[in-house]
């Protein structure tokens, strides 16, 4: 197990033992340390936030990992699109090569930037969402520049909770309803990136793969958000499969007429995953018909090498498996190779779903800024 693994697995699982003990030890102290630094950065930057002169929503969450963010802002995208607007989608592009000096991933009408340069999810959205600008780059306020330059009417903060340094209108902040506080405790003793108290700063949740947590879970949840958050509209949002197509067909664009799951449906799978929720992939791979045999999972923005596609086709066939299938953020890293392996590599996409009450509590609270 690499050490990131180790890490969260105790996070997750706590100590088995002197060693793992004397572990948690040392992560609780430095995260006594880590909220420090974070109390002092959030009075800092929001003393002198910048306004963007749009109208900005920030797609966010107050744990480290997935929480489905990116499919919550394509929909925003998406939705806003319709109404006749012209979003813009701000993301920092973690670990891509630009993310340091920033870049035009994509504008109105093409693609710039490479998944390397771009970084995994904004080369995504952009692929995903053509028409809609993506802007890459830790500096938000300089790519809110670029876009409002460019002719867009309304800013999309992709991972924006703790960006500080920029007004925004409304605050949308998602919440895993399998794992919702990150063990309640502060990186990296915990997955919390601030404290909870600042949940205040909301202006609506989602509790995102409410459907795969209980009733009773999701009240506990509420309670929480309640408690710190009095009056913040809580609403629930599914992560659903939409297609699984062949690597080469996703890679092209194109589709199997009227063939979205149904082709994949009963095969055995070895799952392949960089994501910050590897556990919630199984289960979307399992809800698309799919019966995984085996898992691989990397660290969040895996840059995967033809080594870890050898190593996947290997554990593929030793366990079984008639097809690896990967997520769309995988997809974009993969070496292209993956369309010629051994055993089929499948591209498993996903959308996002909310409740009826709850759309139309995210659609109010979108044109009270608009």
């Amino acid at each position: 197990m690499n050490p990131e693994g180790y890490i969260l697995q105790l996070q997750k699982e706590g100590a088995r033992g002197a060693a793992d003990r004397t572990v948690l030890a040392l992560l609780s102290a430095l995260s006594v340390l880590y909220g420090k630094g974070a109390e002092s950065r959030l009075r800092k930057e929001s003393a002198r936030a910048a306004d963007p002169g749009l109208p900005a929503v920030s797609i966010g969450n107050i744990t480290a990992g997935g929480t489905g963010k990116t499919p919550v802002a394509m929909w925003l995208a998406g939705f806003l699109s319709c109404r006749g607007l012209r979003p813009a989608v701000l993301s920092r592009g973690y670990r891509g090569s630009a993310e340091k000096r920033g870049a035009v991933v994509s504008d109105f009408s093409r693609i710039y930037l490479s998944a390397e340069q771009a970084g995994d999810e904004p080369y995504l959205m952009a692929r995903s969402l053509p028409g809609v600008p993506v802007l890459t780059g830790k500096d938000r306020c300089r790519s809110a520049e670029k876009a409002k330059a460019m002719g867009a009417d309304i800013l999309l903060l992709d991972d924006g909770f703790q960006y500080w340094r920029m007004k925004r209108d409304l605050d949308l902040v998602l919440i895993d309803s399998t794992w919702p506080f990150g063990g309640g405790h502060l990186l990296p003793r915990g997955l919390l990136r601030e404290p909870l108290d600042h949940l205040s700063r909301a202006g609506l949740f989602i509790l995102t793969k409410a459907d795969q947590a209980g009733e009773q879970a999701k009240t506990d949840i509420r309670r929480v958000l309640t408690e710190k958050a009095p009056g913040v509209p809580v609403i629930e949002a599914w992560h659903r499969p939409a297609e699984c197509l062949s690597f080469e067909e996703w890679q092209r664009g194109t589709r199997t007429a009227g063939a979205s799951l149904t082709h994949v449906k009963g095969m055995k799978a070895l799952a392949m995953s960089g994501v910050g929720n590897p556990d919630g992939f199984l289960r979307t791979a399992a809800d698309a018909g799919l019966e995984t045999v085996g898992q691989m999972a990397f660290p969040d923005h895996h840059a995967y090498t033809e080594d870890d596609l050898d190593r996947a086709e290997e554990a593929a066939v030793r366990q079984g498996a008639e097809c690896i299938v990967i997520t769309e953020k995988d997809g974009v890293k993969l070496p292209p190779r993956a369309s010629q392996t051994g055993v089929p590599v499948y591209v498993l996409s996903i959308r996002v779903v909310f409740e009826e009450k709850g759309q139309y509590l995210l659609e109010k609270k979108l044109e009270e800024i608009l």
